[in-house]
């Protein structure tokens, strides 16, 4: 009987690996890390998020842009790391935390054996166990792609490249292609693999697949960028370009741009924007010990590790004006957002020296004045701490009153809890009078438009707060005008 309920019991801890258990075991890494100190310096309460993300991603931009501008709402610090930085040793120091797309070997081994808790960004890092994933549905997006091509193919070959083989997402989003297309009896599937690093075999192996099957392979997917740009090179080459449909699996500016062309029939938005926003908010529980929202585990290598899935959507010809837009403003915007913490970095260390020179001040001058009087000494005292407190109480209170008071000026608009996307329908009117040389109208025409905007809840309240800022700035300038015109005013009567 001991053995029978032995038996179950491990049964029952098995199968709650990838539920509540996993749910607990990444909310406390960091606290089971602390716990091994009794007490801490300053420079241990320091909260640093280590990011370690492949410059040649195209989408690197997008990733850091959901990062920063969480960052900048909170009292975290972001330290980016740049491709020679993850191979020193010393680059992770001050590091709690770190989010990695495809961060060199050496920072992950680095990571591991300080028992940094690592949150990977749109792909599981192989020979490493990452704490977390936030990545694009897989099969979500291997049903996504099986879509585009369902309408286009009635019989013939789909060919997937998917990187490397043992890849598990890869793994996930091919089942979901193949399962999607398996409700055309006359479609088949080839898999194309290669090594890590090596996308080059890939296309070399694709070029000779195309050659031995001439005319079989009606549409080719590509899980990323790498290696669908590299297949277009190739269809071009071979002349296929026009008679083979191209999908791919990973949305960036240059598949933006085969598609807007008509080379390209359609890819994947996986949403690196919003990715960057989830590891970032998965990071700050991690820091404050608190639950994380999972919503699966990916089975890797190392086991199974809990993900957080985004959801992925089609991009075509019909919407990839807002996405390139997208694109555009997030360049500008995470350039002024990398200024502005920089800009903090100076600051605080000026404080920090600033504070440093103060104490030793204060210190030597306590010393030279210990043999003075009891009187004058508490009487200094207590004239400056009051003075202080005066002033500090004054410049907090205005401080706090403007800030509450632009939070809840008119036009604030409340997003409820739970939202994912808004999407905004815009109606728009033009009408267009055509007059002669005397002014008589001669004809009229009316147009109309309706467009439909589908952005995250972040940055609608991001252009909400722009907004509000250019109106305190236009009454701020308003004011000025007037003071102006009043001093002036004031100044010819006193003449």
């Amino acid at each position: 009987m001991k053995k029978m309920l032995s038996l179950v019991l491990v049964f029952f801890l098995s199968i709650t690996l990838t539920g509540c258990n996993m749910q607990n075991l990444l909310g406390g890494l960091l606290g089971s890390r602390e716990k091994t100190t009794s007490k801490s310096s300053p420079q241990d309460d320091k909260k640093i998020i280590a990011v370690a993300i492949d410059d040649e991603n195209p989408n690197k931009d997008m990733f850091l842009l959901g990062i920063r501008e969480m960052a900048a709402k909170e009292e975290l610090e972001i330290k980016v790391l740049s491709k020679e930085e993850q191979m020193d040793t010393e680059a992770l120091k001050e590091a709690k935390v770190l989010i990695v797309q495809d961060g060199e070997q050496a920072l992950l081994k680095g990571a591991e054996k300080e028992k940094i808790p690592i949150i990977a960004l749109n792909e599981l890092p192989s020979g490493i166990k990452a704490q977390g994933v936030i990545l694009p549905d897989p099969e979500q997006v291997g049903k996504l792609m099986a879509q585009q091509i369902l309408p286009k193919v009635s019989a013939g070959e789909v060919v997937f490249l998917m990187g490397e083989a043992d890849n598990p997402v890869s793994q996930l989003i091919l089942s979901s292609l193949k399962r999607e297309l398996s409700s055309n009896g006359q479609l088949t599937v080839h898999s194309i693999s290669n090594p890590p690093e090596s996308e080059s075999l890939a296309i070399q192996t694709l070029a000779e697949h195309l050659q031995k099957n001439a005319g079989k392979v009606k549409a080719i997917c590509a899980k990323n960028e790498k290696l669908l740009s590299q297949t277009y090179d190739l269809l071009k080459s071979m002349k296929l370009s026009e008679t083979v449909y191209l999908v791919g699996g990973e949305a960036t500016p240059n598949s933006l741009q085969r598609i807007a062309s008509g080379s390209q029939v359609a890819d994947i938005d996986t949403a690196p924007y919003i990715q960057g926003i989830n590891a970032f908010q998965w990071d700050q529980k991690l820091l404050n010990k608190e639950a994380v929202d999972i919503t699966q585990s990916i089975t890797s290598d190392q086991g199974e590790v809990a993900a957080k899935l985004i959801p992925a959507k089609t991009v075509t010809t019909e919407n990839i004006a807002l996405l390139q837009k997208s694109y555009t403003q997030a360049a500008t915007t995470l350039k002024e957002l990398e200024k502005k913490a920089e800009s903090q970095a100076k600051d605080s260390q000026g404080q920090e020296k600033g504070k440093s020179s103060s104490d030793q001040e204060g210190k030597e001058q306590g010393e030279e004045k210990s043999g003075q009087g009891n009187g004058e000494s508490k009487g200094q005292g207590k004239g400056q701490s009051d003075g202080q407190g005066s002033s500090q109480g004054s410049e907090q209170g205005d401080g706090q009153g403007d800030d509450q008071g632009s939070g809840q000026s008119g036009g604030q608009m409340v997003i409820p809890e739970g939202v994912a996307k808004v999407t905004e329908k815009i109606h728009t009117e033009i009408t267009r009078e055509y007059l002669d040389e005397n002014g008589k109208i001669l004809g009229t025409e009316k147009s109309a438009n309706d467009q439909v905007r589908t952005i995250p809840p972040e940055m609608l309240l991001k252009e909400q707060q722009q907004q509000q800022q250019k109106q305190q700035q236009k009454e701020g300038q308003e004011q000025q005008e007037e003071g102006k015109e009043k001093a002036s005013g004031e100044g010819g009567e006193n003449a």
